[in-house]
């Protein structure tokens, strides 16, 4: 279910409301489960210079990095390119089958893809805006807001291109 919560005593445009995504009791126990499991395995699964889903990474080591990057550049004067993407609402733009993908790429089992394939596949949303219900709208795409296993399942997703491009 998706609850549109007002950010502001004035609501006029869509803007204006936060969607808050509520999670069955169910899946949010099956997810932090995995995300258990998940957490120490991101270490050796993700490209050495990802710090999103890393255990112990903070943003703060994330700035260090750069600027060491950038001090040992003009130190031996050679050419650097930082690179810097925005990834805008990605979480919902995660396609489930991509998701599926990776997580096969990886080499896990498909014991252990189908159980994330049985929460995605048949995955449904219910609006409630002013006390109205709407749905069900099925959706293809997006990492639940909310989710234990959201950020490891985004970095997993976005490490093949940090892999592409650290060769170039």
């Amino acid at each position: 279910m998706i609850v549109y919560l007002p950010k502001s005593s004035e609501t006029t445009i869509p803007g204006d409301f936060r969607p808050i995504t509520l999670l069955n009791t169910d899946y949010t126990i099956l997810a932090r489960i995995i995300a258990k499991l998940l957490r120490p395995m991101m270490i050796e699964l993700l490209q050495q210079s990802q710090y999103c889903g890393l255990p112990g990474n903070t943003f703060i080591e994330t700035v260090a990095t750069v600027r060491e990057a950038i001090a040992q550049a003009e130190v031996k004067q050679a050419p650097l390119c930082v690179l810097t993407l925005e990834f805008q609402e990605a979480f919902d733009m995660i396609s489930h089958q991509y998701i599926f993908a990776i997580l096969r790429s990886y080499g896990f089992s498909n014991w252990f893809v189908e159980r994330i394939t049985g929460k995605y596949e048949e995955a449904v949303y219910w609006v409630q805006i002013n006390g109205h219900i709407a749905g069900p709208i099925p959706i293809h795409c997006s990492i639940r807001q909310g989710c234990p296993m959201r950020v490891m399942f985004y970095a997993m997703c976005v490490d093949p291109l940090l892999r592409i491009l650290e060769q170039k």
